[in-house]
């Protein structure tokens, strides 16, 4: 992928409220970031239109889908619990080889032993 930075759901609620810049970069988002979006938005149709229009959308592919089963049974296995949404957005950051932009290390710090990078602005 080219340069650029996979946005998570938090910092792209907080870049429309005007509360967060985004990094000069080539901006992406996780199908699951999209869905996040615009299901809490008024007019569905119009949001997804604009998200697709001013970012990338990544969909999941066989590598997506491969990285996230890896990580859950390792998670599962050590009895660590963490939102099937967030595995899915670290694991597009991983296998597109894209640095997340995220307020939310709480959890996203736990991926990183699955090289998953956090991007720091």
């Amino acid at each position: 992928m080219d340069e650029g930075v996979l946005i998570d759901t938090d910092v792209l609620i907080d870049y429309v409220k005007g509360k967060q810049e985004l990094p000069p970069l080539q901006l992406y988002l996780s199908e699951i970031t999209l869905y996040e979006f615009i299901r809490g938005t008024k007019d569905i149709a119009k949001a997804k239109s604009i998200l697709e229009d001013c970012f990338v959308i990544i969909f999941h592919d066989n590598s997506i889908i491969k990285k996230a089963s890896e990580i859950w049974v390792s998670l599962k296995n050590k009895g660590e619990i963490l939102d099937d949404r967030d595995i899915m957005i670290a694991s597009t950051a991983i296998a597109k080889k894209l640095p997340l932009l995220t307020r939310n290390k709480k959890h996203y710090n736990r991926l990183e032993k699955f090289g998953l990078v956090l991007y720091y602005s």
